[in-house]
């Protein structure tokens, strides 16, 4: 299995974290198990074969779909060889690209046929090279966003900023520095994000604390835990179970996370 990252043009940044490309030959076709680990970022994912990955009740996913936001652990899982490239959003973007409401995939996905009418997995079955497949989504998505009325909400990035930049004030610092009340910064992330501003943030501290985990770089998960503001270690372990299905020493066991958040589940 091999995973390669691609950065989006610069003025499609504030929309797109990157591309991602992840195939696998997998000549014997052996069932491979992949872990969906809560990430706080929704995405569009293109199969090119597109019986390759089957969702966790075992339905075929669409061969171009849009993937929400994920706040749950859950999984998927592939038979033989695959090809896929995601785009892969900033938390903000579905609302402001495709103009329908975020809360309305959050741990979903849906056709992107169903949503907007194209010819897009055409155009990119019709391309083998890497790049140009890049720029098709690129243009894809460069037009949405120019036909699109709506705009991302300065008010929510501005929270996601400081949600992200490990913000000591809290929620109810932002709320303040916007002017908004708690149920008002609710309500416009929910339609932006997908989720309320407190599980954001909650996944955010998860994430943080994920890296350190994938690196190894803890001397505790005590230690670990205290840093990232958890009550303890059983309060930090019970949030990793829930975002991951596994706890911190199953992870480091069986994951091989060459997808950042979509680990193969090696048993």
């Amino acid at each position: 299995m091999e995973y390669r990252q691609v950065q989006p043009a610069t003025a499609l940044q504030p929309y797109i974290q990157c591309f991602g490309i992840l195939e696998d030959n997998n000549l014997y076709g052996e069932t491979k198990t992949f872990k969906i680990i809560a990430d706080g970022c929704p995405g569009l994912i293109f199969q090119e074969n597109p019986d390759s990955f089957l969702d966790k009740d075992r339905h075929k996913l669409p061969q171009l779909f849009i993937q929400g936001l994920t706040t749950s652990n859950s999984q998927k899982t592939t038979k033989g060889q695959y090809r896929n490239i995601g785009v892969y959003f900033r938390p903000d973007a579905i609302k402001s690209i495709f103009g329908i409401d975020a809360n309305e995939l959050t741990d979903g996905y849906i056709d992107l046929d169903d949503v907007v009418k194209n010819n897009l997995a055409e155009q990119l079955l019709g391309e083998t090279q890497i790049d140009k497949r890049v720029k098709i989504l690129s243009d894809f998505i460069s037009r949405k966003i120019a036909a699109n009325r709506y705009r991302q909400n300065p008010k929510v990035a501005y929270a996601i900023a400081k949600i992200n930049s490990n913000n000591t004030g809290g929620l109810y610092k932002i709320q303040s520095e916007l002017n908004l009340s708690e149920r008002s910064l609710e309500r416009i992330f929910k339609t932006n994000v997908g989720i309320s501003p407190k599980l954001f943030s909650r996944i955010c501290r998860f994430q943080a604390a994920l890296d350190f985990i994938r690196n190894r770089t803890f001397n505790s998960l005590t230690e670990l835990a205290y840093q990232h503001s958890y009550a303890d270690q059983s309060h930090f372990i019970r949030e990793f179970r829930a975002f991951t299905g596994a706890s911190p020493k199953q992870f480091l066991s069986h994951a091989n996370e060459q997808l950042p958040n979509f680990p193969e589940w090696e048993c």
